[in-house]
């Protein structure tokens, strides 16, 4: 494939959001991860700033941004904090579906009213999408019962959600709004990592839709998750590469300030050749990253190269953060310093929308479909 350059154009879009992080995200991620708090104020910044929404198409007056403008974005803003990007990372998946399936009145509804005042937008966590929930259909209604964890939950105008119907087996997509009968929130799921990134149980009690509320035609559940999949894949992989460039940082930073034996610990061999496994590692889970979104940006078949991107990006993560705790010794194990943070983000990145175990797995069904 042809060598990607960025266009002056594309880092235009990577510096804003990188000035964006320094300036409103970074001196504010130690108080969300300590208080748990949902980060409105800094969502309704970035949405004045034009990051959030960056898919949405300029006829629905959003930028309609390709996937690599997007993951140029995320990148930078989860180098400064993966769970208050996360929240942006969120209302771009649930709006990923609207946009490549959703009809006209739903797309007006849904992403129009996004780009006229800062609303979030929520979605059914990917890995077991449908599992949970339970579809009927009664007096031309579609009722949906069943309980199941909701990404932005609880803060959210809309949530993209998919639901089986156990007679025939079949996935349908749907948008629920936030204020529809039926559908109440249970505490926040607390995890370890990516605290601001909120996510609630949510539980549906005969809740009532109509056409109106489907995305696609009945029954399409699982095609839209397979044609929007590589877009996810793309930007969870652009979300990992910066948290492990963020560790990477770090460690390079404190290595040049410890010293033993009358020498920083950056001139040993063995913390410099760690330093230079977490460079490697990160530029080629970048070049992965913007390859497949450059592959989807071009209209072609990008589904292995998203598969491949995604899961090395997220064990990358993973190895590059547990590494710059290791550079820091004990004290990075403290919460003194940021790593054992971005260690914890890692994790949850590894694991989150499909794990990189379960993605490898599809990628080697694929490939060996494919041969």
């Amino acid at each position: 494939m042809a060598q990607i350059k960025l266009t002056e154009e594309k880092e235009q879009f990577r510096r804003v959001a990188r000035d964006f992080t320094e300036c409103e995200i970074r001196p504010r991620a130690a108080h969300f991860e300590e208080s748990g708090e949902f980060p409105t104020e800094i969502f309704v910044s970035a949405w004045e700033t034009g990051l959030v929404n960056f898919q949405i198409p300029d006829r629905h007056g959003g930028l309609g941004l390709g996937h690599l403008e997007a993951c140029l974005i995320l990148e930078e803003l989860a180098a400064g904090c993966a769970g208050i990007s996360g929240v942006i990372e969120a209302t771009t998946f649930a709006q990923l579906p609207l946009i490549q399936f959703g009809n006209r009145e739903v797309k007006e509804a849904c992403l129009e009213r996004l780009m006229q005042e800062p609303l979030i937008a929520g979605y059914s966590t990917f890995d077991t999408a449908g599992d949970d929930l339970t579809l009927r259909v009664r007096d031309d209604k579609y009722v949906i019962e069943g309980s199941h964890n909701l990404v932005n939950g609880g803060n959210a105008s809309w949530y993209f959600v998919t639901a089986k119907d156990p007679a025939k087996g079949q996935k349908s997509s749907f948008v629920v709004p936030a204020e529809i009968e039926g559908l109440t929130f249970g505490d926040k799921v607390y995890a370890i990592g990516r605290k601001a990134r909120v996510t609630r149980r949510a539980v549906f009690k005969d809740v009532q839709l109509s056409d109106d509320h489907l995305v696609g035609t009945l029954g399409q559940g699982e095609l839209i998750k397979s044609k929007t999949w590589p877009s996810i894949c793309t930007m969870v992989a652009a979300g990992a590469t910066g948290v492990a460039r963020s560790a990477m940082h770090h460690a390079i930073g404190y290595s040049k300030e410890r010293k033993t034996f009358g020498r920083p610990i950056s001139q040993h061999q063995g913390v410099a050749f760690m330093l230079a496994d977490m460079a490697r590692e990160i530029e080629a889970a970048r070049l992965l990253t913007w390859q497949a979104a450059y592959l989807l940006d071009q209209g072609e078949d990008a589904s292995s190269y998203a598969l491949t991107a995604k899961a090395f990006a997220q064990d990358v993560a993973m190895r590059v953060t547990t590494d710059a705790v290791q550079v820091f010794g004990g004290y990075g194990y403290t919460r003194e310093y940021p790593v054992e943070k971005l260690m914890r983000d890692a994790k949850q990145y590894q694991i989150a929308e499909e794990s990189s175990l379960k993605t490898k797995v599809a990628l080697a069904k694929s490939l060996v479909l494919s041969t």
